[in-house]
């Protein structure tokens, strides 16, 4: 029969044994006694019982816990003997509170060897035994009410002839005494003020108590003896100059392998380790190698013994690194003679024997020293998570890799370097600057709320608890899938990466809560959202109340070098709402010219409304691309401070027509057209614009190619210089259009906004006797919040005039809809208010502008209203509803989902 092979080893010498060990960390004990009611337990099962069948190996059980697991008549594993330091608030929370130190008890949730394989769960070396048990989650309670759990991913079981016991990695703590009593939830409340941002580490001492048969389980009881520490993982470096190890940071005239960088005051531009392009040409060139003294790396350092290593033999190296902008205030700053700046997009890399096996980006390394003496510095990387890269490895690296990644577990991990000092200067290959040794450094593995994806599929939901979510390759929304992101959530896109969507996105902000679209670190610019003949089966795919920054067109297929945020080809069952596209680009030569700053469309005809648009940037379009038969509805969006060679804002090349309404467009520049530039037969109707303040060496705010032609309408819009301002295009349909001055704000919160109502853009829009009358097209309010429709009239531009007005007769204030739920199945609430009797009607329009349901509602009293419209006939897609209250008429954009 298995017994465990336990030696008595007196509690109070192991606790001893301990302190010595760690005197100087904070620390609580723990004792737990069989003849207590206490301890442990340890056990196989034959599957029978409660347990699935396990059978351990050699002397080791399957199964362990604290007693209280198996046993009725115990309530616990262990209770508290003392608090020996480093926990001051928990300890007088205990007082105050009137507890003692016995009614604070540990309990060990259910752990298992797991798959149990031999060189990676457990080891001989020597004449010890190690084996992982999988998970760790234990709790501590107050007088048997919750307080904290602490979860981690694994204990070391160790046996031997001296001494056997458990040591956890670092056990991520959290406050679980929500429906405890409020003097447990002030203890538990302390003892995390206690931790901050520290976690908590087992070591656990077992000596045999008793066995243990029946309900399928064959083991014993031990009694145990346990000392929690708080502290951090961390795995300590050194890099010496005289090991062909350390840093090199220089300056770059742009003639070698780095374009030009010149750091400000000293600090010097890149940074990298000095096995970075032959800078130490030596084979053993790194930024440092491992060394003793690590905490919460065990199965790491047991791996590289049990393989015949030494820990010298895991090194790290460091990727290029650079300043980025290095704009002072943002990304360094120089107070009370420290100087401190930001170095981004770190790359390492760690190496066991000379093979790469682990890789983590850290997007920022905050660099500190006292400016101009000692040459002394210190640093503090942001966090990054561990891929293995060991693939190609010998075995021996791959085991060292996966028992790294085994400590790690849920955390991830920053570089701190305490003692970097200058050592030499160089120069060479275009460079110029210094060498540093680290005389010290560590890795410190932490816990942080953040999420980080790999390159894959997508699907199911991200939510705020989880952000922000960090993208570190490629990832696609197959086909019937997809990917809803709630309000708040931010994700951030690592390297050139993009989201290949044959699914449906469904990406829900709030006025309060934007979704946040962008890039991880000033050094980079992410790939956008690609939509390639996206399958017109699935959903729509929504996006409202988003930001979309940084976006950069580098796809390699034909067309894909387009559209910074969105490049979408053949597909129309997209709608952007409330969303705004900043410092988006498309540069990259291709088959076909970079296009549309932050959008490119390709035989495409999506929803924009609402949107803003400014300082984007491309060779056609610099915000927006229409190409080949694309026919978008761009509605109440704003373009300013764009700039684009060929169409400063919106290019329409070959056959595009669509609509745009109500929209401004002003300030955006290139060289021929400032806001619209047309190739070939492409005829929008364009439509209660105002279209002023742009620049262009030929067609300030117009251009027209000789090329087709293009034949697009002019209607109810405020164009600076009129047809004047036209590069061509003297055959266009021009009617009903202003040319004066729209008299904008000129001040936040709302420059373009007109200021008052002496603007012409007042009341001047497509009154709803006009053929071009659209109001399916528009938005309920304007991009300030304003009503959009009053009295049957329109203000010019993508804002109403912001008028406060007193209730009156016919006069309806503060009119909203409530349109729910959204999206929605078969039937839709619609809530609306009257404060006087009313005739009330609905329309529903598809994004093309047909009219695919109507009710009339007939006159209504005063009151507050909430109509059910069933409509299971309707297509998955987005609609806009409008309801229209006499003269007023308000809209809503929604969803219809199956």
């Amino acid at each position: 029969m298995k017994t465990l092979k336990f030696t008595f080893l007196p509690v109070a010498t192991f606790v001893l044994m301990l302190l010595y060990a760690g005197s100087l960390s904070a620390q609580i004990q723990f004792a737990g006694l069989y003849a207590e009611g206490e301890g442990g337990a340890a056990w196989d099962a034959d599957g029978t019982g409660s347990e699935p069948y396990g059978n351990g190996h050699s002397d080791i059980f399957y199964y362990t816990a604290s007693r209280d697991y198996i046993d009725p008549t115990s309530s616990s594993g262990a209770h508290m003997l003392d608090i020996l330091s480093g926990f001051p608030l928990f300890e007088k929370a205990l007082l105050e509170n009137g507890f003692t130190a016995e009614q604070v008890t540990l309990k060990v949730a259910l752990a298992s060897l797991g798959d149990d394989i031999k060189g990676i769960d457990w080891f001989t070396i020597g004449n010890m035994h190690y084996a992982n048990f999988y998970p760790v989650k234990c709790f501590i309670e107050l007088d048997g009410e919750p307080l904290v759990e602490a979860l981690g991913n694994y204990a070391i079981y160790s046996s031997g002839p001296f001494s056997q016991g458990f040591e956890s990695g670092y056990l991520k703590v959290c406050n679980i005494s929500g429906f405890s009593t409020e003097s447990a939830r002030y203890v538990a409340a302390a003892l995390m003020t206690d931790l901050g941002s520290d976690e908590l580490k087992i070591e656990m001492d077992v000596t045999n108590a008793a066995p243990i048969r029946g309900n399928g389980r064959t083991g014993c009881y031990f009694n145990l003896s346990a000392v929690i520490t708080k502290g951090v993982q961390k795995l300590p470096f050194q890099g010496l100059n005289s090991n062909h190890e350390g840093f090199a940071g220089w300056d770059a005239d742009g003639t070698g392998m780095e374009p030009y960088g010149n750091g400000h005051l000293n600090q010097l531009y890149y940074g990298a380790s000095l096995d970075y392009d032959g800078i130490d040409p030596n084979p053993a060139a790194s930024l440092g190698h491992f060394i003793n003294g690590s905490s919460g790396f065990r199965n790491t350092l047991l791996q590289i013994q049990y393989r015949g290593f030494s820990i010298g033999d895991l090194k790290i190296k460091l990727g290029l690194e650079s300043l980025g902008p290095d704009i002072y205030g943002e990304d360094w700053v120089f107070e009370n003679g420290y100087h401190s700046c930001n170095y981004y997009n770190r790359n390492i890399v760690i190496e066991f024997n000379g093979e790469p096996i682990l890789t983590f980006r850290q997007d920022t390394n905050k660099l500190q020293g006292l400016f101009g003496i000692s040459h002394k510095f210190s640093s503090t990387s942001g966090t990054g998570k561990v891929y293995n890269i060991s693939q190609n490895a010998s075995p021996e690296a791959q085991f060292v890799a996966l028992s790294f990644l085994k400590d790690i577990g849920s955390h991830f991990l920053k570089t701190i370097t305490s003692d970097l000092r200058f050592h030499s200067s160089f120069s060479s290959n275009g460079r110029d600057g210094a060498l540093y040794e680290i005389q010290a450094g560590e890795l410190a593995g932490i816990h942080e709320q953040a999420t980080f994806i790999p390159e894959g599929t997508l699907s199911g939901v991200w939510t705020t608890a989880n952000s922000p979510y960090f993208i570190d390759g490629h990832q696609s929304i197959e086909n019937g899938q997809t990917l809803t992101i709630e309000p708040g959530v931010q994700v951030k896109v690592r390297g050139p990466y993009h989201f290949d969507v044959q699914g449906t996105v469904i990406a829900l902000g709030t006025a309060d809560e934007n979704i946040l679209f962008t890039r991880s670190n000033p050094n980079l610019w992410w790939d956008g959202f690609d939509y390639l003949n996206t399958s017109s089966e699935n959903q729509a795919s929504v996006f409202d109340h988003c930001i979309f920054e940084y976006g950069y067109g580098q796809g390699s297929e034909i067309g894909l070098n387009s559209g910074g945020a969105f490049a979408i080809y053949g597909y129309d069952a997209l709608s952007v709402s409330n969303s705004v596209f900043r410092y988006n680009k498309a540069d990259l030569s291709g088959y076909y010219p970079p296009s549309g700053g932050a959008v490119g469309l390709w035989d495409a005809s999506p929803m924009f409304s609402k949107c803003t648009f400014y300082n984007n940037e491309a060779e056609y379009g610099g915000a927006f691309f229409c190409f080949e038969q694309s026919d978008p509805v761009v509605s109440n969006c704003l373009f300013y401070n764009n700039f684009g060679t060929y169409g400063g804002a919106i290019t329409l090349w070959d056959n595009c027509d669509g609509i745009y309404i109500n929209n401004t467009i002003a300030d955006n520049a290139g060289e021929q057209g400032g806001a619209f530039y047309f190739y070939w037969q492409s005829n929008p109707e364009i439509i209660n614009n105002i279209i002023w303040g742009n620049t262009a060496v030929e067609g300030s705010q117009i251009y027209f190619t000789s090329m087709g032609p293009s034949y697009p309408g002019f209607y109810y819009n405020n164009i600076e210089e009129g047809k004047e301002g036209f590069h061509g295009g003297s055959s266009v349909e021009y009617l009903f259009n202003l040319d004066a001055d729209p008299l904008f704000m000129g001040e936040d919160p709302n420059p373009y906004a007109i200021s008052s109502e002496s603007s012409p853009c007042w009341n001047a829009g497509t009154p709803d006797t006009s053929a071009w009358y659209y109001p399916q097209y528009l938005p309920a309010t304007c991009l300030c919040g304003s009503q959009r429709f009053s009295d049957g009239c329109l203000d010019i531009g993508a804002y109403e005039f912001m008028m406060s007005t007193e209730s009156s007769p016919g006069h309806f204030p503060a009119l909203t809809l409530k349109v729910k739920p959204n999206p929605f199945t078969d039937n839709l609430n619609i809530g609306f208010s009257l404060s006087e009797k009313a005739a009330v009607s609905l329309i529903i329009y598809n994004t093309v502008g047909l009219k695919v349901a109507e009710t009339d509602f007939g006159i209504l009293q005063a009151g507050d209203f909430e109509k059910i419209i069933r409509l299971p006939a309707l297509n998955e897609g987005v609609y806009i509803i409008t309801v229209r209250i006499n003269n007023h008429l308000l809209a809503e954009k929604v969803v219809r989902i199956k």
